[in-house]
């Protein structure tokens, strides 16, 4: 028999376990914590302490798979205003909201964020950087201390020459996770080959077929859509997708490359919504996000909820969208997006033990037959019993962040 260090095993028992990369529903077997990570889902060690978790149901924790963290502070500000307004450099709103902030109070607001997206039950979010390499590092020193993954994704100044943007680039990717392109129109793409070449273990990431308008002028002017275009330099995530063609969806299914559904900042900024049952029958692999902290929450049962009931009313059809693929887009699917499925993303032997305890014994929880779907499409926050994030609950490490910070 192994020999296990009791003082660091727990063993939760009695709850339902959504388990393993296919999130599939494991009644009356326990899982077993050893330190930070999961060391065995089945019968308990013997042994172990045991907590009885009789009622309630473990859930991996969620990955924000796009975000602008930035315009935490600006909550609200822009709602109305159109997406060019809004959020497009120079002038657009949030632009001369980040000029305006104080480098120092930027960083407070960033970690206030970051800490909603902890309490909302996120674990890891990929956030487009703006501000270039000062912008990367405030993200660093707002994250210090914080058990969220934040993968950094950062960019150079759109207004200077090629020269300075790749000067600008390898000091970028000497410290940053990878690149968040704003759009097909900010940098040449041969550049962007060339930086791909040279750091394939970056992310690129890049937003893409937001707009209608965007569209069309990439066709009218070049003869392309902007998908097809930012395929010349192979993107790993395409953000948005909004207005993509079955062509693009098809070419991007067979790059291999990762969708990014964000559908609650699409609805609120009116661009348009992704289709995601054409996402589905196209095979494109999907993740969902949660974007501009300023229009949208960063809560992933709240997206999640929007996304499915979106999907299956835009299709006409109540199975063209399935709430098991949602969950996953949540989860496994966003940590496999964002390179993290090794760590988290799941819940199976090795990987962290970062979960939710939901309680199903709350009123809008009590007598559902479809876990899976309850998370989904029923479960708010407030039925959160509990958040583990690396074997401890989550306020013992926001406690020993205070210190931090």
């Amino acid at each position: 028999m192994p020999h296990h260090d009791f003082d660091h095993l727990l063993c939760l028992t009695g709850a339902t376990i959504l388990a393993g990369d296919d999130l599939r529903v494991v009644e009356g077997a326990a899982l077993t914590l050893q330190g930070e990570r999961i060391l065995s889902l089945g019968a308990p060690v013997p042994g172990a302490p045991q907590l009885d978790l009789t009622g309630k149901l473990l859930c991996p924790m969620f990955v924000d798979a796009h975000t602008h963290v930035g315009d935490t502070g600006a909550k609200e500000l822009g709602v109305g205003l159109s997406h060019a307004a809004s959020v497009i450099p120079p002038d657009g709103l949030k632009h001369r909201f980040l000029r305006s902030v104080a480098p120092d109070q930027l960083m407070q607001m960033m970690r206030v964020g970051l800490i909603d997206m902890l309490q909302s039950g996120v674990i890891a979010c990929a956030d487009f950087r703006e501000q270039g390499l000062s912008g990367v590092q405030a993200l660093r020193q707002a994250a210090a201390g914080l058990p969220i993954r934040v993968v950094i994704l950062g960019r150079m100044d759109e207004t200077v020459d090629v020269a300075e943007m790749e000067r600008q680039a390898h000091a970028l990717l000497s410290m940053a996770d990878g690149l968040g392109v704003r759009d097909v129109e900010a940098y040449p793409p041969e550049l962007l080959a060339h930086l791909r070449r040279r750091y394939p273990d970056r992310l690129f990431a890049v937003h893409a077929a937001e707009s209608a308008a965007a569209q069309a002028a990439s066709v009218q002017a070049t003869g392309r859509t902007q998908v097809a275009r930012v395929l010349d330099w192979r993107p790993d995530l395409l953000v948005h997708l909004v207005h993509a063609t079955p062509d693009d969806l098809a070419a991007l299914a067979a790059a291999g490359a990762y969708g990014v559904a964000c559908p609650r900042s699409n609805g609120i900024l009116g661009v348009g919504l992704p289709d995601l049952a054409r996402w589905r029958r196209h095979g494109l692999r999907f993740a969902l996000g949660t974007d501009n902290v300023m229009f949208v929450a960063p809560d992933m049962l709240r997206e999640m909820d929007f996304a499915s009931r979106l999907g299956r009313g835009l299709a006409q059809d109540p199975t063209a969208v399935d709430h098991h693929l949602i969950l996953r887009a949540a989860t496994i699917e966003g940590a496999r997006a964002l390179k993290l499925d090794k760590q988290i993303g799941s819940l199976a032997p090795g990987k962290e033990a970062s979960f939710l305890v939901f309680d199903l014994e709350r009123p809008h929880l009590r007598y559902q037959h479809d876990p899976v779907s309850a998370i989904v499409h029923r479960a708010s926050l407030a039925d959160i019993a509990a958040i583990y994030v690396r074997g401890a609950p989550l306020h013992i490490w926001l406690s020993r962040a205070q210190t931090v910070a």
